[in-house]
């Protein structure tokens, strides 16, 4: 059993599956997906009508939305094309803050990806986030960090990352980016980071938070349109916006993201977890897992599922 900042995370989970927990809390689900819409549906089945989910599936992505379209409590959005790093992921996400949050009737907001999925019974899950129903669970550190490399992250805002919503990284297109980073060095640009005298905090893209937290955001943002704004032609500044705007803002947030995810031997990208992860998993204190491939993973996902989920 585990503690993060006097908060204990670990729920018994021996309760057998069929146990109904009251329902009374409104949660939302909000999920930034691009492909595997199917996969969707498993995790919008998975939760009750206590739960909405905002979905925005990038707007590159050519599969079928009617499934999903026709799954109760779903809302749908396709108005960002994302590329990895580029400022539009970050926008969707505040499109989908911003379009839970006006509908005024959710206590807690999760995000997630799209290949992402519930490790917790429903009624465990439901249980932990009443009980800490005012708490904000989010992964935090103060920039520069050494582990983020070159400046410690900070060239992620330092500089300007032109065409990063439009160019594939991985693509022939990624060699200009390079070449403009390279000239403003030369050049030593440095954007300033105009807000809370330029203290930046990070963490993990994915959180949960209260309406409260949600509320607070939304305020700011709206009351300084311009702090968005500095996130524009930055690069991967989803990991950056939130956590420094609620820190400074004196939110308390509890520095545990609730997510397992296994980020592999160079630290860049999450693996794909299979049946081998499901101990590691299952034990430990998260309610999401990251990430899950509907082939790849099926028999975890399987198993997961017979294990009363």
């Amino acid at each position: 059993m585990e503690y993060y900042d006097g908060i204990k995370t670990s729920v018994s989970y021996q309760i057998v599956s069929q146990i109904k927990y009251i329902r009374t809390m409104k949660q939302a689900i909000l999920i930034t997906a691009y492909k595997d819409l199917d996969f969707l549906e498993k995790i919008v089945n998975f939760f009750d009508d206590d739960f909405s989910f905002f979905i925005h599936i990038d707007k590159k992505c050519k599969e079928n939305t009617t499934g999903l379209s026709q799954l109760k409590n779903v809302y749908l959005f396709s108005k960002y094309h994302i590329e990895w790093g580029g400022s539009n992921h970050l926008m969707a996400i505040l499109l989908l803050m911003r379009e839970a949050y006006r509908r005024n009737e959710y206590a807690y907001f999760h995000l997630i990806t799209g290949s992402d999925f519930p490790v917790k019974p429903l009624y465990a899950f439901k249980k932990f986030f009443e009980e800490h129903q005012n708490e904000n669970f989010m992964e935090y550190f103060p920039l520069p960090r050494e582990s983020w490399g070159e400046d410690g992250g900070l060239k992620r805002i330092r500089y300007y990352w032109f065409g990063l919503n439009r160019v594939d990284v991985r693509g022939r297109f990624w060699e200009l980016i390079r070449l403009s980073l390279r000239i403003q060095k030369k050049l030593k640009i440095n954007r300033k980071f105009r807000y809370f005298d330029g203290k930046l905090w990070a963490g993990g893209t994915y959180w949960s938070l209260s309406q409260k937290a949600i509320e607070t955001f939304i305020r700011f943002v709206d009351e300084n349109p311009g702090y968005i704004r500095q996130f524009r032609c930055t690069s991967i500044g989803e990991e950056i916006f939130l956590q420094t705007a609620l820190l400074n803002l004196n939110v308390p947030v509890i520095n545990n993201y609730l997510r397992y995810i296994d980020w592999g031997e160079d630290g860049a990208n999450p693996v794909t977890l299979t049946e081998k992860d499901y101990d590691r998993i299952m034990s430990s204190d998260c309610f999401f897992a990251r990430k899950f491939d509907k082939i790849k993973s099926a028999k975890l996902i399987n198993k997961i599922k017979s294990a009363g989920l």
